[in-house]
C-alpha cells in the first residue's frame, strides 16, 4: 500500500505506478466519493462529453438502444437500401 501527501490546499499526487495502472495521462478530471462506512474517498476518472453529445445517455435513449440490441439478437431485422431509409425518415 502507498501513502500520499495532502496539501494544505487540498492538493494530492497520485504515484505514476497508480496512473499508469489506471491509464490516466496528462490532466484528468476525476469523479469524487466519500464512503464514510469505511472512512475513504474514492476516485474515478470522470466521463466528460459535451452538452450536445449528452442526449445518447439520456435512460430514454439507452432504452430504446438496449431494445435494438434485444430485437437484433432476437433476429428481429431488415435490411434496408437507401431508398427505404428515406422512406423510415418521411
Amino acid at each position: 500500500m502507498k501513502t500520499v501527501t495532502v496539501s494544505g490546499s487540498g492538493r494530492l499526487t497520485l504515484p505514476t505506478e497508480v496512473r499508469r495502472a489506471l491509464g490516466l495521462q496528462g490532466e484528468t478530471e476525476m469523479e469524487v466519493e466519500v464512503d464514510a462506512d469505511n472512512d475513504a474517498v474514492i476516485l474515478r476518472p470522470a466521463v466528460v462529453l459535451r452538452r450536445e453529445d449528452a442526449w445518447a445517455y439520456t435512460p430514454e435513449h439507452r432504452g430504446l438502444l438496449a431494445r435494438a440490441h434485444d430485437d437484433s439478437r432476437a433476429g428481429r431485422v431488415r435490411q434496408l437500401d437507401e431508398d427505404g431509409l428515406k422512406k423510415l425518415a418521411r
